[in-house]
């Protein structure tokens, strides 16, 4: 099941972004930030209710969207929860109005199965680039730009 974050469910939101932020494959965000944008988060809860996995849909600019910190846990990897976040943010961005969607990824192979299409990252509008600062990487960034053109 897909349903909307709740307040309780930063702390598993934190905590998997921050295992994930410490092998450098997402970027780890505070409990503040993530209370903030908590109507972003979509989370994914398993047959017994537990609590999965998660991603966000981030409203950038007139027209453009986000799916951003995309999370499942490791021993959950490979049974489609990544694939039905995705789904339920695209599904999102078009009941909103947004035509166009982003991802910046190290897997880019994935956001592929659902259309997405690799571009340089100079076609995003500079808005974007806000959250690049606060991460390890930064200038040095190795994440693939993918669109969606819905």
């Amino acid at each position: 099941m897909i349903r909307r974050a709740t307040q309780q469910d930063v702390q598993f939101i934190h905590d998997l972004l921050a295992d994930y932020g410490r092998k450098g494959e997402l970027l780890a965000r505070p409990r503040t930030e993530l209370y903030e944008f908590l109507r972003d988060f979509m989370v994914a809860e398993d047959d017994a209710g537990r609590t999965v996995g998660f991603a966000a849909l981030h409203l950038c600019w007139e027209n453009l969207a986000e799916v951003r910190s995309l999370a499942v846990l490791p021993d959950q990897q490979g049974k489609g929860w990544g694939g039905k976040l995705v789904e339920a943010c695209l599904s999102e961005s078009l009941t909103l109005g947004f035509g166009q969607v982003f991802a910046l990824t190290m897997r880019p192979e994935f956001f592929v199965r659902f259309g997405f299409a690799e571009v340089d990252k100079q076609r995003l509008p500079n808005k974007i680039w806000a959250d690049c600062t606060k991460c390890v990487k930064f200038p040095d960034c190795d994440e693939i730009a993918m669109l969606l053109e819905l």
